[in-house]
């Protein structure tokens, strides 16, 4: 998935415009929650799951980071509905 960023960022003479995401999470991903504070743990989830350094993830406008931390509220939305479609408690018992 690709966020296209409001308000693109230049690093050096490079000008980054989009933050491409992987399309499912890993569990280093989850890993980077073991960072404290929220926000703390969103730029460490949002850089793990787009391949950029935090650093950069830092500087994004507060408009663009809030867009992030959805794509990123989504996709680990999308694990929970996969554990809950697999639970054993969901599926019919064979008779």
């Amino acid at each position: 998935m690709k966020l296209l960023l409001k308000h693109p960022l230049t690093v050096g003479k490079a000008t980054i415009e989009a933050l491409t995401f992987r399309d499912h999470t890993t569990a280093a991903d989850y890993l980077a929650f073991d960072v404290k504070g929220g926000v703390a743990q969103n730029i460490a989830l949002i850089a793990n799951l787009s391949g950029t350094d935090e650093s950069l993830i830092r500087q994004l406008h507060g408009q663009d980071y809030r867009a992030a931390t959805r794509v990123v509220d989504q996709l680990m939305l999308a694990d929970d509905a996969l554990i809950e479609a697999d639970s054993p408690e969901k599926k019919p018992c064979a008779s």
